[in-house]
């Protein structure tokens, strides 16, 4: 299939669709659910006719976190209010100043309640807050959405799926489209620069993910793979990688360019109907990093800011990968039984929760796994050379994605990120990366072949000790 979706102005929704439908004629994709998307310096500006033109007689319901947030100096929530005050809005503060929000079970069903009724609802804030809005406006008859963007952190706030807390472990559910995005470029640079440099280090993912989604596809554990989604959102971060020094100086152009990126991401993400395209071995990395700090008891680190050092990391799993693994390999390999992985995943889980709960959920999704491995991953063997190849030319290296970050003044160090985490967190992520989730990914090939052991693990911390990325 020829690829040409190249869209610069985010703004233009029509026409992106258009471009896509392009690449897509058989309407494999979802169709864009989000049908107004504003950037600008003033793009706030448009709330009060946004909601006005979305309601549908009922009160307006604003929901929000405890955190300050600003804008040129002013209470960005106190100016969202005002804005609304003629629309009688009524806000909800969710969770406590100093703690961190959660979207888990009982976040969600207090912002359901607080939206139940309302002709329209509006979301300020992070990811996790967005999450959680369309979340409580999932359903046949929910609300329409009004999503107030707040920094370049995440793409949450223009695709249509939630990350949220099950048993423990964070996992991503269907959700809702936002109705209409405001991305006011003013409030992304009031925004901790760190968080919209954790934004910088999500959109590295767009150069491991895509390989674990095609390589998926090619051992048919996954139908969904596109190539248009992909390319939705490696042209843009293609831009990205350009435009590092600008996002380094916190420019507006560098906020817009990094903004526009993720939310075709975002995007990327709804129409392809799942995370594959964002979303590989270095989310799994990170969301691995997550809980073991959670299960520790240790604060939590933003999550783009780890998504960009595991994409180094994954980066350097996918070069041992492409250099060691031969068809050979992987056509003498006999699966494991579902006794074996059950067991290997009480070993890596069990002693860290000793409710059990962590293990189950994982081994659940591990054992469905095995399962669709065992009817389809011989036809990976058969034709790994031409898939090795096809595999290595949607990549960037671990030196390449290293640079970058360095470039745009990113966190480049598992020492640099707050709180700091050292080599023996990546060790423990890395050596769970094919215990933990349903999603088939790179590091499944080495352990379905018998060679998930402390060497590929050691190779990829030693490269990383190399780059400087652990210490």
């Amino acid at each position: 299939m020829s690829v040409t979706t190249d869209i610069r102005d985010v703004t233009d929704v029509a026409a992106l669709q258009r471009a896509i439908d392009e690449d897509d004629p058989e309407r494999a994709l979802a169709p864009i659910g989000l049908s107004r998307i504003d950037v600008g310096p003033a793009a706030i500006a448009a709330l009060p006719e946004v909601v006005s033109g979305l309601a549908r007689g009922g009160p307006i319901t604003v929901l929000m976190d405890a955190t300050p947030m600003r804008r040129n100096g002013d209470d960005l929530k106190a100016l969202v209010g005002a804005m609304l005050a003629d629309a009688a809005a009524t806000e909800h503060r969710l969770g406590e100043a100093g703690h961190l929000l959660a979207a888990d079970d009982v976040a969600i069903a207090t912002a359901r309640a607080a939206s139940e009724g309302a002709g329209c609802v509006v979301a300020v804030g992070s990811g996790t807050i967005t999450d959680i809005a369309k979340q409580a406006v999932a359903r046949p008859d929910g609300p329409p959405l009004v999503v107030v963007q707040t920094a370049a952190s995440v793409n949450a706030f223009s695709d249509d799926m939630a990350v949220i807390l099950q048993s423990g472990v964070k996992r991503t559910v269907p959700s809702r489209w936002p109705d209409a995005l405001l991305i006011d470029l003013e409030v992304l640079a009031s925004a901790p620069p760190a968080m919209n440099l954790a934004g910088y280090g999500d959109l590295l993912a767009a150069w491991t993910a895509p390989a674990d989604w095609r390589l998926a596809a090619l051992a048919g554990m996954d139908d969904t793979y596109h190539p248009a989604a992909v390319q939705l959102l490696r042209r843009p971060a293609e831009r990205l990688l350009r435009d590092a020094p600008l996002v380094a100086a916190g420019s507006a152009a560098g906020l817009e360019s990094l903004a526009s990126a993720l939310t075709l991401s975002g995007i990327a993400l709804g129409i392809a109907r799942t995370t594959a395209p964002l979303s590989g071995t270095e989310h799994l990395i990170s969301h691995l990093l997550d809980l073991r700090l959670k299960l520790q008891h240790r604060p939590i680190a933003l999550h783009g800011a780890q998504v960009g050092l595991a994409s180094v990391l994954a980066a350097a799993l996918w070069s041992h990968v492409l250099d060691d693994v031969d068809p050979g390999m992987l056509a003498a390999a006999e699966p494991p039984s579902d006794e074996s992985v059950a067991a290997d995943v009480q070993r890596a889980f069990g002693q860290a929760d000793p409710s059990g709960a962590v293990a189950a959920e994982c081994t659940r999704d591990c054992l469905s796994k095995l399962a669709r491995w065992r009817d389809r991953g011989s036809a990976l063997a058969a034709g790994w050379e031409a898939h090795r190849a096809e595999l290595a030319g949607t990549l960037r290296s671990a030196e390449e994605l290293t640079d970058a970050l360095r470039a745009a003044g990113a966190v480049s160090s598992f020492a640099e990120l707050d709180p700091p985490l050292g080599i023996e967190d990546a060790r423990w992520a890395l050596e769970r990366l094919p215990l933990m989730r349903n999603r088939f990914t790179v590091a499944d090939v080495l352990y379905y072949a018998g060679r998930w052991n402390g060497s590929p693990v050691d190779g990829v911390l030693e490269r990383a000790r190399e780059l400087g990325v652990v210490a």
